[in-house]
């Protein structure tokens, strides 16, 4: 916590840094949003053929 507490003003006094840490956060949510999207994707998938075998 202290990492993070500590990098915040360094972050403010450089734009690029904040710009750069900003886009990074948006790809890795990007991500994890298509992650879950797919897992529930993949579960309904499973759903149906457990139905269709049945």
């Amino acid at each position: 916590m202290t990492t993070l507490t500590s990098a915040w003003p360094a972050l403010l006094s450089d734009p690029h840094a904040l710009l750069e840490t900003a886009i990074i956060v948006g790809i890795v949510v990007l991500a994890m949003v298509g992650f879950l999207t797919g897992l529930k994707q993949l579960m309904g998938d499973l759903r149906n053929l457990r139905k269709v075998k049945a």
